[in-house]
């Protein structure tokens, strides 16, 4: 628990900015070993780096894992939100006109959000050609408050957003454990549809209320991969977000 109550205000940040709700629960994470994670809901997959912990949280709408290590600290957390016309028209204008992609207009209006709150952030870089081959165009960025350090990617499907956030103690720890971010960034990609019925083709023989966290020896074949993971029912399609906003 003492590990979870460390990462309590990165993730609150994490919260704030991105609209997640975050609560404290059970320290019943492991040693995992290159834990591939997938969400049947959302349809997507992510390799968890060698070396970090990782455990799915599922009753909290929006946080779909979470992943730590403690040498140096750092935290690892994926999100999932609806884009809905809501989202869209709670840009800034000028990030809603920009002619640039939806990762980079999300980031302009997050940025906008962290400069009000007076945290130092940088400027937005490209992400890896894997995302955008798997059909989750990315970008990503660094910012700090001068005591916590985090960089954030956020990756685009058709009808949601995903970020992947960084958190750590000093900008140290946030470089130590970049490469490990880049390859779980890499590693997000949409489930294929042939991926998708492999993986529901084992839900029968999965057991509700299984662990939350697997350990990594269990991964053997594309049965073992989801083995004992609950997720939340994935929300209704959406109407196209992008169109007339109220004035404000």
């Amino acid at each position: 628990m003492q590990r979870l109550r460390r990462a309590a205000f990165p993730l609150a940040l994490i919260a704030a900015v991105v609209g997640v709700a975050i609560v404290a629960v059970d320290d019943s994470v492991a040693d995992l070993d290159n834990l591939v994670f997938t969400s049947r809901p959302y349809h997507l997959r992510l390799v968890v780096p060698r070396g970090w912990r990782a455990s799915d949280l599922p009753s909290y709408r929006g946080l779909l894992l979470w992943m730590g290590r403690s040498d140096p600290q750092g935290q690892i957390a994926l999100t999932a939100e609806d884009f809905t016309r809501d989202l869209y028209c709670s840009w800034p204008r000028p990030c809603q006109m920009s002619h640039e992609s939806f990762p980079a207009r999300y980031a302009c209006a997050l940025r906008s959000k962290l400069e009000a709150q007076r945290l130092k952030v940088g400027p937005v870089q490209a992400g890896p050609r894997e995302n955008e081959a798997a059909g989750l165009a990315s970008i990503w960025f660094e910012y700090d408050d001068g005591k916590h350090f985090l960089r954030q990617a956020i990756a685009f499907s058709t009808d949601r957003a995903f970020s992947l956030v960084l958190s750590a103690p000093s900008s140290e720890a946030r470089a130590t454990h970049t490469r490990a971010f880049e390859q779980a960034l890499r590693t997000l990609h949409l489930l294929s549809a042939e991926e998708t019925a492999r993986v529901e083709g084992v839900d029968a023989a999965v057991a509700p209320g299984d662990a939350a966290v697997v350990d990594s020896s269990a991964l053997v074949d594309a049965a073992a991969l989801d083995a004992g993971v609950a997720f939340e029912s994935a929300p209704a399609p959406r109407i196209s977000p992008v169109g007339p906003c109220p004035s404000r």
